[in-house]
This record gives C-alpha cells, sequence and structure tokens, in this order.
C-alpha cells in the first residue's frame, strides 16, 4: 500500500471501526485493490471483519500495523547518496522496487519474448515498472521462495505450463511484499491471477486477500491429513488467520471446505509438501 493510500486508512478508519462514507477516488482504490467494503450507490458500506481484513492485508504486504505504525519516511541509496555519507541510513531495501519472476516456458514480457534460463533458478529479479505488459495468459503469485526454482517438479494443470510465476517477497521488513502485490494487481484486467499458497488458514486469507481470480491448490483437501513425520505446529499458530476465516460469511466453496478439513484434523500442509509428495493441483474460483 502506497503512502496516500495508507496515510487516508489511518485517518478514516482507526476509530471508525464500521459504517459507511461518501465514495471518493481512494475509497474506489480500497474497494478495488482490497476488496474493502461494499459500494452500493454513491456510499462504501464496511464491516468490522472488512477493517480486521485490511489490517491483516497490510501487515501482510507492508510489514506494518495500519493503525499503530506511520508510513516509514525513507528514501532510495541512490537518493541519499546524494546528501548523505552514509547511504544506507534511513534507505529502503534495494530489492523494494524489484520483483522475481520465473517461467516455464519462454518469458514473455512487453511484447517481447525472452529464452528460459538452462539451469536451475529462482527466476529473474527485475524491476516492476519497467514490465508495461504480460503477454503471459495467467499470472501465479506464489507464497513461498523455495517452489520457484522446482516449478518444473510441480503437479500442475497443463494451462499453468505458459503462466508467469510470481513470487510474492517476504515477511521481513527488509524484503517487503508490496512490490510484488501492486505488479500482481495491476494486471487485473487483461491477464488471469492466480494465488498458489500454503493450505492452512493463512494459505486461504493469503488468497482471499490477494485479488485473485482463482486459488492453485490441493486437489483433494484430504491431503491435509498426510502421514509425515513431528508435531502439527502451524494451525495452532495461526489463531488471527483462522478468527480471520471464522468471520468471513462468504467463503468461497473449496476454502469453506478446505477450512473445514484444517480444524477437523488440527493440520496444515506447506507447499514444499505439496510438491515433494507430487500432490495433483488444481484451479478452484475464489
Amino acid at each position: 500500500m502506497n503512502k496516500a493510500l495508507y496515510n487516508f486508512c489511518q485517518t478514516k478508519f482507526k476509530t471508525h471501526r464500521q459504517g459507511r462514507l461518501k465514495l471518493s477516488s481512494l475509497l474506489i482504490r480500497l474497494n478495488h485493490d482490497y476488496g474493502f467494503g461494499v459500494i452500493d450507490g454513491d456510499y462504501l458500506h464496511f464491516s468490522e471483519a472488512d477493517r480486521q481484513s485490511l489490517i491483516d492485508s497490510v501487515l501482510s504486504e507492508n510489514s506494518l500495523h495500519l493503525f499503530r505504525d506511520p508510513y516509514p519516511e525513507v528514501q532510495s541509496r541512490q537518493e541519499n547518496a546524494q546528501t548523505r555519507r552514509n547511504e544506507k541510513e534511513n534507505s529502503y531495501a534495494v530489492s523494494r522496487d524489484f520483483i522475481l519472476i520465473n517461467t516455464l516456458q519462454t518469458l514473455q514480457l512487453n511484447g517481447q519474448q525472452f529464452p528460459v534460463n538452462p539451469l536451475t533458478s529462482l527466476g529473474l529479479y527485475l524491476k516492476a515498472d519497467e514490465i508495461l505488459s504480460v503477454e503471459h495468459k495467467q499470472i501465479v503469485l506464489v507464497e513461498n521462495l523455495a517452489i520457484m526454482s522446482h516449478l518444473g517438479a510441480l503437479n500442475i494443470p497443463e494451462s499453468l505450463h505458459s503462466a508467469l510465476w510470481l513470487y510474492r517477497g517476504d515477511v521481513k521488513a527488509q524484503q517487503q511484499t508490496s512490490c510484488a502485490y501492486q505488479f500482481f494487481r495491476r494486471f487485473k484486467q487483461s491477464n488471469q491471477l492466480i494465488c498458489f499458497s500454503d493450505l492452512d488458514p493463512a494459505g486461504i486469507q493469503i488468497a482471499l486477500t490477494s485479488d485473485a481470480d482463482y486459488w492453485l491448490t490441493a486437489k483433494e483437501s484430504c491431503v491435509i491429513n498426510s502421514e509425515l513425520q513431528g508435531d502439527e505446529q502451524e494451525w495452532f499458530k495461526q489463531q488471527g488467520a483462522i478468527s480471520y476465516l471464522d468471520n468471513k460469511t462468504d467463503l468461497p466453496e473449496k476454502c469453506r471446505s478446505a477450512f473445514a478439513q484444517m480444524r477437523h484434523v488440527r493440520k496444515t500442509l506447506k507447499q514444499e509438501q505439496m510438491l515433494a509428495l507430487n500432490i495433483e493441483l488444481q484451479l478452484f474460483a475464489l
């Protein structure tokens, strides 16, 4: 989330937990980019669940709590180098303006085609704002970095062999995810957006708040109960995401059934496990 929208949200929703507001360009942007509230005529209606979802989305993207943290006033290292001896001081990470992408077939961007790297690779780091068009029909947002170098080993639908795969970024402050999300949403009107996340409550929340059209996940939710060594930890660490899903009254069918299965067995499944176990993946509408 950029600074203008962040500051707007802090002003409007810090104490205003539910209700309606007269439509403005920023409210329309908030609704479009984050699924915040419902537009009815000249007003946007929002609930406390919408407000919490927004907090969670901003925390995921910017590593900031919307109502506790000020928007960081930082510059690029190039800008700092013009006036400071220590260019790293009060600067944002060099990687902030870049996205990591990969493909299984020819890379197609800005009306051009680029050959696939013949060596095993996590992909290419490219400056996001230099990408003006994506000629791949589908863009897949990937939660975990390890998957980016093993795309060819995933048990995916045939259609995704020609997709563009995009790493969503790390939750660490120095590797914020906002650039990847902004890039992903920028192509909402021209490309089919898909989210590939862990099969856990947080993964469902990521899929629902990413603005994706489809969730790529295990075809059969029962694989959550796969026999794996060690005790389950993730289910019990994700109370925030569990509460978020409990408060959603309009969960898509696949999200609802997967969440019910998780709750029943108190287990989750990571992307890396889907890869290692060769679990068949399928697209489900969000």
